[in-house]
């Protein structure tokens, strides 16, 4: 598997949220943006085929469904 390397500009605010996504899973930003974009893909794919994505409280077990633009 050959690897490209990409440069992105990100907002303050995005680059304190892929830093602390980071820490808190204790992988690298890399990683960090590799599984979103892995994330964003299978749900955008899922969307594509017609299936919902939904969200549930585990505690009230209320769904919320999410839209994808």
């Amino acid at each position: 598997m050959t690897h490209q390397k990409i440069s992105v500009n990100l907002s303050v605010e995005v680059m304190k949220a892929l830093k602390e996504m980071a820490e808190h899973q204790n992988v690298t930003m890399t990683e960090v943006l590799r599984r979103s974009i892995s994330i964003y893909k299978f749900l955008s794919d899922s969307v594509g085929d017609g299936k919902a994505v939904l969200l549930e409280d585990p505690t009230t077990k209320e769904t919320e469904k999410i839209i994808f633009l």
